[in-house]
């Protein structure tokens, strides 16, 4: 029996990056996968390509009802709804001096609101249905550490991971678990920057592990957050960045990294 047999999953920015390396994850490892993502055009190729066991259904994270028509599009072509992984972000970087207060909103609305409005309408259905459930917010090592021009990048991460451990707690005695995970920096659509050479040898030189991260860094632990496995994991935030958020003193004068 593989690990998600009889298992769905809804997965928000399922058409690329790390959203969509996690749908593919799942369906390799027995499950089945709704990809709600804005992208309809991507999505609909990537849900293709994934083949029987993936639907794709066009959400805006920011509509309540587009929300709630993810989890009944996953109950309609599957017959429930198990695990929920938040992956949705919009980027709209800037010096906060000059950050145009909708560039701010965009941000907080995709990436923080969105989120609240998923792991809502998903945790409604399973509540309603008397099923257990769980689910994985995306973080990043931003929501520990200011990430200068940014915009709201930064603060919207660090809010994710409140979200998620209130809803944890809140749904504890629900059978609904919900954890974050915190990526470092991984090279995905989004991070174009690491197409430059000297920008990636220069992140990795300041890396512990000594690269930069890939999509399928990433994907293990957050298979792992929503399998059986992790039952008795919740209300927990996974860093996944190769040991860089908790190195810096190795970066001050007269430290090594031998």
């Amino acid at each position: 029996m593989a690990q998600f047999d009889g298992k769905v999953l809804i997965v928000t920015g399922g058409a690329s990056g790390i959203g969509e390396a996690v749908a593919r994850g799942f369906v390799q490892r027995g499950g089945k996968v709704v990809l709600a993502d804005i992208d309809a055009a991507r999505g609909r190729v990537i849900a293709s390509e994934i083949g029987h066991a993936a639907v794709f259904q066009e959400t805006d994270v920011r509509n309540p009802s587009d929300c709630q028509t993810a989890v009944q599009r996953a109950v309609a072509a599957f017959g429930t709804a198990d695990c929920l992984v938040n992956s949705a972000i919009k980027m709209a970087p800037g010096p906060l001096a000059d950050l145009a207060p909708e560039d701010w909103r965009s941000v907080v609305d995709v990436g923080l609101t969105g989120t609240f409005l998923m792991t809502q309408a998903f945790g409604r259905w399973v509540m309603t249905h008397n099923r257990t459930g769980a689910v994985v917010n995306l973080s990043s090592m931003s929501g520990f550490q200011p990430y200068t021009s940014a915009g709201a990048y930064s603060t919207v991460k660090a809010a994710v991971m409140m979200l998620g451990d209130h809803f944890a707690i809140e749904w504890a005695r629900k059978g609904i678990r919900v954890n974050t995970v915190a990526p470092g920096h991984i090279e995905t659509p989004l991070t174009v920057y690491l197409k430059d050479p000297a920008i990636k040898r220069g992140r990795e030189s300041v890396t512990p592990l000594g690269r930069v991260g890939q999509v399928e860094d990433v994907v293990g632990g957050i298979l792992f957050l929503l399998s059986d496995e992790a039952r008795y994991v919740s209300a927990t935030t996974l860093v996944i960045d190769g040991g860089v958020t908790k190195s810096i003193f190795n970066h001050f004068p007269g430290r090594t990294w031998s």
